[in-house]
């Protein structure tokens, strides 16, 4: 068992680590334009925490126009929400860091992703309650294994096993961030196709706590067992 969930998981994070060297290839010139704004910015009184909270407040205007089903302002929006998430992080790097910047970066990533499901919903409820409520309760699933994961592990001091540097999104390397925004961004492009997307991506989801929940058991039960 232990030799099939160390090949499952090496399987997931090639297959991650390999979409990260495409996405980083091909958005490089990206990258380094929000380094460039980034350290500009760190030498203004403009923190890290005032660009995510404003990236915050733009993410959810894109649930209005969701929820009005101008799909394409809601784009506008959502790209925009990303474009300051990363912009964020630029400017961190360049000033300080902060445990608080972490977790109000993580916090508002939960809330802008959470607020676009809803945004379908509210679109056309008949049509879309279900399958939202299905990718809200399976997003909400991969988002407290995923939190828990990390409150554990930073209790334990177990720098071995998860970033404390990075956002909990990305843990285990399975329906992540990316994951997230590019299904989003989907379903902006095709609203008709919400209730298959949001399930396909609920089911991801739901792997992805599963593989969390399994990863901890082997991290806090089984090496715990294997060193006394």
């Amino acid at each position: 068992m232990k030799n099939t969930y160390i090949s499952i998981k090496n399987f997931i994070y090639k297959i991650s680590e390999s979409c990260k060297s495409f996405l980083a290839a091909f958005c490089g010139k990206f990258y380094a334009l929000f380094d460039r704004l980034g350290k500009s910015i760190a030498n203004t009184p403009i923190s890290a925490n005032i660009i995510t909270l404003f990236g915050l407040m733009i993410g959810l205007l894109a649930m209005n126009f969701v929820a009005m089903r101008m799909y394409h302002y809601a784009l506008v929006f959502i790209l925009l929400n990303r474009f300051f998430d990363g912009l964020d992080g630029a400017v961190a790097r360049y000033s300080k860091t902060t445990d608080f910047g972490l977790f109000l970066d993580t916090t508002c990533d939960y809330i802008f992703y959470a607020s676009v499901i809803f945004g379908f919903a509210l679109a056309n409820p008949s049509q879309n309650a279900v399958a939202a409520a299905f990718l809200l309760f399976a997003f909400t699933c991969a988002a407290v294994t995923m939190l828990s994961y990390v409150l554990i592990a930073y209790r334990k001091q177990k720098q071995s096993f998860i970033s404390i540097n990075k956002s909990p999104f990305y843990l285990w390397g399975f329906a992540q961030g990316f994951e997230a925004f590019i299904a989003v961004v989907t379903l902006c492009i095709l609203p008709s196709m919400f209730v298959v997307l949001a399930i396909a991506f609920g089911i991801l989801s739901i792997i992805k706590a599963v593989g969390i929940i399994i990863n901890a058991y082997y991290t806090f039960e089984i090496s715990e067992r294997a060193k006394k």
